[in-house]
């Protein structure tokens, strides 16, 4: 076994690694190539992205997400720290050294009746005896201190676990298990009324691994709380946070959650849950295989360029979907109030479809029943299903049935031509003004106004760990300005009601290109119900980057380990000193909402859709 790594940038970021986007079906084992990929290659063109920050740069053949573990995603949370997972470990819930003195059963059974009664006693051991009786529930009617007398007498001298608890004047007493695991927890006392877990998820998005946490563990999703949402096309781990949820019950749902690619741990007690936006961002760790057309040596001037001059901060393609009609089709429809035309897009049939869709969308197109068309679309297609269900009842409703989509679904296809919108402006603004500086006009954002009043409900309200009054707001620059700020301050905004324009030739693009699809700047045009807007860096520099190579060759061989790996204690791979394949290994940390694959782009200069990448092979 040879040179692993063989050399990386510097040693400034040792130790740090994450990341965001591949695809899984069971457990971690070789995964190559994504399956069953829609046959149409949607380009980077056509959704806005067309510029790079140096032109200049060679480019060079690889294959991006090639196995799971090629491509991860660490959160990083609002202090800078990166979130791994580093033990599966049940927490210590005691607060207190509590001093074991096991009864023997006869002295047990007359403590149980002092505190209670004989016949309850009698029942009791009559349930111990019987541990394969995992159903068993017995009950007796208590006040609180005897219950907590019990609870003392059962922590202290009864060998045997169980669970035992007060509910509407009654004790109840069964076998432990993932749904009745209820342990005492002086939550005050250990930190906070919301237990904090790091969860690794393999193959399944946030919202899904939620759902089955709940489902395995008897906990409500209302109860969870998260930072930002992790695709299933990923390893991926990220913090959550669960209100008033005792850890036994996580812990004994661990070995069904492993099955589906979902390991919790790292638990503590915190006093404030997460709400969406409480990130710094996310750590990113890749392996680009196969990397040719280049030396190392030209390689290392990209990735030199990439670290020092950053990547225009583009919208990547996940956000527009994987088919050949985008979602910010859709979202220009619906904001045109184009409701039967947003309907169309989303279930008439589309280039590249796999056959099963297909088949349900010409079925559709020819007949337009959707009781037939329901009988036939596959389940997972949500949105499809949500129309026709509505259709049956409301036939050519086509307003009404756009607005029975859910909430985050319907904001999806709006952002998502609001982010087309603002690539083709960074695009053309890139072409006509280049990278380097600011122009007169321009936007950065400052400080708000920090005498705002706070909330009233904030004092009623500990979900959530941003400061809501730290709101920063868009100035225009002068002349003057131009000597404070660099290009790395500078902002655009995402069209909407509220939108503050640059005051240059850029807003000229935002009116020009919106106009070519007939969304007007207006409010009185109405287009932007519902979306106030907002503003997002023109470049991005990654922070903490390294990069290192290696050689191996086997092309399905692992090149990267997990924090699951490193739990196991897997041994990092090293690769093999004069293995046909090169590989580059590239980490780094970008803010919110920004993309891995548009800071690779920048080095690669290939395209960096699923579909592209899926269709290069090893040779």
């Amino acid at each position: 076994m040879g040179n692993a790594f063989s050399r990386s940038s510097n040693d400034q970021s040792k130790g740090n690694k994450r990341a965001l986007d591949p695809e899984e079906t069971q457990g971690r084992q070789k995964k190559a190539r994504f399956d069953n990929e829609p046959a149409v290659i949607i380009k980077e063109s056509e959704v806005g992205i067309g510029a790079f920050v140096n032109p200049a740069l060679k480019g060079f053949h690889s294959i991006l997400k090639y196995r799971a573990e090629d491509f991860l995603v660490n959160e990083v949370d609002m202090d800078g720290n990166i979130v791994h997972l580093t033990s599966l470990e049940a927490p210590n819930t005691q607060t207190k050294e509590v001093k074991l003195d096991y009864y023997k059963p006869a002295v047990f059974d007359k403590e149980v009746a002092n505190i209670l009664t004989k016949e309850f006693a009698k029942e009791l051991r009559s349930f111990l005896k019987n541990p394969q009786n995992a159903d068993a529930v017995i009950t007796t009617p208590t006040d609180k201190d005897q219950r907590m007398l019990f609870y003392q007498l059962v922590e202290q001298h009864l060998e045997t676990k169980i669970n035992c608890r007060g509910k509407e004047g009654q004790l109840v007493v069964r076998w432990p298990s993932s749904v009745y695991n209820d342990e005492f927890i002086d939550w005050k006392a250990l930190g906070g009324e919301y237990l904090q877990a790091n969860m690794c998820k393999i193959g399944i998005d946030t919202m899904n691994a939620i759902n089955l946490i709940s489902s395995k563990a008897a906990v409500h999703t209302k109860h969870f709380g998260y930072a930002g949402t992790k695709d299933s096309r990923a390893i991926t781990t990220q913090t959550l946070t669960m209100k008033s949820v005792k850890p036994g019950r996580i812990v004994m749902a661990q070995e069904e959650l492993k099955k589906a690619g979902i390991y919790v741990g790292d638990f503590k007690f915190v006093p404030n849950g997460l709400t969406l936006g409480d990130l710094g961002g996310n750590h990113f760790t890749i392996v680009l295989r196969n990397v040719k057309d280049a030396t190392e040596e030209d390689l290392q001037a990209s990735l030199v360029s990439l670290k020092n001059n950053g990547f225009l901060n583009y919208f990547g393609m996940q956000r527009f979907g994987t088919s050949s009609v985008l979602t910010h089709t859709v979202g220009c429809a619906i904001m045109k109030k184009d409701f039967e035309r947003a309907s169309d897009l989303i279930l008439d049939p589309r280039e590249g479809d796999r056959e099963d869709f297909d088949t349900a969308r010409k079925l559709w197109k020819d007949t337009h029943d959707p009781e037939a068309a329901l009988e036939i679309f596959p389940k997972r297609a949500y949105s499809e299903r949500k129309l026709l269900h509505f259709y049956v009842r409301n036939p050519e409703s086509h307003a009404k049935a756009i607005k029975s989509l859910p909430k985050n679904m319907l904001s999806l296809y709006s952002h998502a031509y609001q982010s087309y919108i603002w690539n083709r402006v960074v695009t053309e603004r890139s072409r006509l003004f280049g990278n380097d500086k600011p122009l007169v006009g321009d936007l950065v954002l400052v400080s708000g106004n920090s005498k705002a009043k706070t909330p009233d409900n904030r004092k009623f309200n500990n979900s959530g760990r941003r400061d809501p009054l730290n709101k920063k707001i868009p100035k225009v620059l002068t002349e003057e300005d131009l000597e404070n700020y660099t290009i790395a301050d500078v902002v655009y905004p995402l069209p909407g009601r509220q939108t503050v324009y640059p005051e240059n030739e850029i807003k000229g693009l935002y009116e020009k290109f919106m106009a070519e699809d007939g969304i007007s700047m207006e409010k009185r045009a109405g287009h932007f119900e519902g979306l106030n807007g907002d503003y997002r860096t023109m470049l991005s520099k990654p922070d903490h980057m390294d990069w290192s190579f290696i050689r191996y060759n086997d092309p399905t061989e692992q090149l990267c380990n997990t924090d699951i790996d490193r739990i196991e204690g897997v041994p990092e791979p090293v690769g093999i000193e004069d293995g046909e394949y090169l590989a580059l290994k590239v980490e780094f940390t970008l803010g919110t909402s920004q993309y891995a694959t548009m800071a690779l782009r920048e080095i690669m200069r290939a395209e960096t859709s699923a579909q592209a990448q899926s269709s290069i092979l090893h040779h």
